[in-house]
């Protein structure tokens, strides 16, 4: 059993599976990010670039995710330093019918800087993640070419992120 411990840890901390089902298919880069989802108020957003070398960061999660909540919070702490260099995170909640009254106070407890969009039916994460499985996040270009995709959480995967963001941001402090 002593053994069997770390690799449950392990195995807990890599991700938490998600709701979605496969078979939608994946982004082809082109047409820029073609998304939009409700936001917690209920109105619809559609990320879009301000200018050719933005980038956008999708981080797929529920409130049911430790790992999710883990990785956001790092995200959360990392973005008003990149935000000014044509960062944009948008946090998309997968939660069901079970959990999605949840994640309002969750937002506003934790304060997130970034906006929160809904994505009920994990249209959004199919397309991206056809697995489902959470946390998972896509780094996109203006265009909407995927740059980087990870799945799961570690300590050390924002680090991770971060180092990959300095390389894709407009120089600048």
């Amino acid at each position: 059993m002593r053994r069997a411990l770390p690799l449950l840890l392990a195995t807990m901390l890599a991700g938490c599976a998600g709701s979605g089902a496969a078979g939608s298919s994946s982004p082809n880069g082109s047409g820029g990010i073609d998304i939009a989802l409700p936001d917690l108020q209920g109105a619809m957003v559609t990320p879009t670039a301000q200018a050719d070398d933005d980038v956008f960061v999708l981080a797929f999660w529920a409130t049911w995710c430790q790992p999710c909540q883990q990785e956001l919070t790092k995200m959360n702490k990392m973005y008003p330093g990149m935000k000014g260099r044509g960062l944009e995170i948008y946090a998309i909640a997968i939660d069901g019918p079970d959990t999605a009254a949840q994640i309002g106070p969750w937002v506003e407890r934790e304060g997130y800087a970034f906006p929160v969009l809904l994505d009920r039916e994990t249209q959004v994460l199919t397309r991206f993640n056809p697995r489902g499985d959470i946390p998972y996040y896509v780094v996109l270009d203006a265009t909407g070419k995927v740059l980087k995709e990870h799945q799961g959480y570690m300590t050390g995967d924002t680090e991770e992120l971060a180092a990959f963001l300095e390389t894709v941001l407009r120089p600048g402090g």
